[in-house]
């Protein structure tokens, strides 16, 4: 199953979206959350501490290959987890699209 929450700023995705991937992977699921939001706070509602993702890389675009029309990822999806994910305590894998480094840069 793929499920992709956006919406308006200030609706509640964040917390929808952390609550129901704790949930499904409490329940024995495989998670794996992107927080692609240019504010990403979705680790702090899957329960990953704060100071563990000022040292997680982010998703760059050098981890596309971009030829013929068609985007390919240039490493597996287990390749990019082991390197740039951190995991919750409920077992949620989460990637991480950008962090902004100060005020105004989201």
């Amino acid at each position: 199953m793929k499920l992709v929450i956006a919406g308006k700023g200030g609706s509640g995705k964040t917390s929808i979206s952390g609550t129901m991937c704790r949930h499904l992977a409490r329940h024995g699921h495989t998670v794996l959350a992107i927080d692609g939001d240019s504010n990403p706070n979705l680790a702090l509602t899957l329960g990953i501490p704060a100071e563990q993702m000022g040292s997680l890389p982010t998703l760059t675009r050098d981890l596309l290959d971009r030829t013929a029309g068609e985007d390919r990822l240039k490493k597996t999806l287990d390749e990019i987890c082991a390197t740039h994910s951190a995991t919750g305590p409920d077992g949620v894998t989460l990637l991480v699209m950008a962090h902004p480094q100060h005020a105004g840069t989201g």
